[in-house]
């Protein structure tokens, strides 16, 4: 979240860490994981995505986007943070 963070490319939030399995590599590996959840714009995406990779050390970095569907305040308060940032 840090090196996402200080480039401006999220808006911050939660990390949850705890046990997790994934199948990995054909076989189900448990772990211990961290996961984040934040907010950005839909511009930032693929340099998000690069960001992302550099910063993690998974072999794969398992990012993933959803959609937004928020209320006016929250999308406010998102452009007011980011900007006209290009």
């Amino acid at each position: 979240m840090d090196a996402l963070l200080a480039k401006k490319l999220v808006f911050g939030g939660p990390t949850w860490q705890g046990p997790a399995k994934f199948w990995w590599k054909g076989e189900i590996c448990a772990m211990d994981y961290c996961f984040l959840f934040t907010y950005t714009r839909a511009d930032f995406k693929q340099t998000l995505i690069e960001e992302a990779e550099k910063a993690s050390a998974e072999e794969v970095c398992m990012i993933s986007f959803t959609p937004l569907d928020a209320n006016p305040a929250l999308i406010r308060l998102l452009d007011t943070t980011f900007g006209n940032k290009p």
